[in-house]
């Protein structure tokens, strides 16, 4: 409980969060008032917004070495890890909620599946940041995925729909499960 707290207090007071959250509220509420189709607004440009969470709140420890304060304040990997997703869960969720709320609201259609989507995302998105330890690599990796790779292996080997929270599920599994391995293994 003590952990969660500790990563807690930290993405709270991380300003890069809340101009994210707050970035996508307002982008959302402008592509759904602007977007005749809510599912684009909701699944494009806001999705980015999703990914720029996930990463922050993974990489903003490695920038100035605070993950060594960490580690020696919380030496055992596993749990510490898992408090720094649980946090971010605790954080994404109302986030996404709020999204869509905002984007049902001012469109009038409302996609409760993108919570899920929007949060498992963002787990991705942190698992991601874990492994490289940097933002913008990470960032770039990710976008060409979302944006240019994934609607075309999409298109051209018949994926299931990717905007459903349960088919990103397995892949924030298996990127967590990586992400934790390394995080375990690999020095600060």
């Amino acid at each position: 409980m003590k952990l969660l707290r500790a990563e807690l207090l930290k993405l709270t007071t991380l300003p890069a969060i809340w101009f994210t959250i707050v970035g996508t509220w307002a982008v959302t509420v402008l592509l759904a008032a602007a977007a005749p189709d809510v599912r684009s607004a909701l699944y494009g440009p806001v999705l980015a917004g999703f990914l720029i969470l996930g990463l922050i709140s993974a990489t903003s420890e490695y920038q100035g070495g605070q993950i060594r304060t960490t580690l020696i304040a919380a030496p055992r990997r596993i749990p510490t890890y898992a408090a720094k997703l649980e946090a971010l869960v605790v954080i994404t969720l109302p986030a996404a909620a709020a999204t869509v709320t905002l984007g049902a609201v001012v469109s009038g259609e409302l996609e409760a599946k993108a919570v899920g989507y929007f949060v498992f995302t963002t787990v991705i998105a942190h698992a991601i940041g874990s492994l490289t330890r940097r933002t913008i690599p990470a960032l770039v990796a990710l976008l060409t995925y979302y944006f240019i790779a994934g609607p075309l292996l999409q298109d051209r080997l018949s994926f299931p729909d990717g905007r459903n929270w349960y088919a990103v599920l397995p892949c924030a599994i298996v990127a967590t499960s990586v992400g934790l391995i390394v995080f375990r293994n690999r020095d600060a």
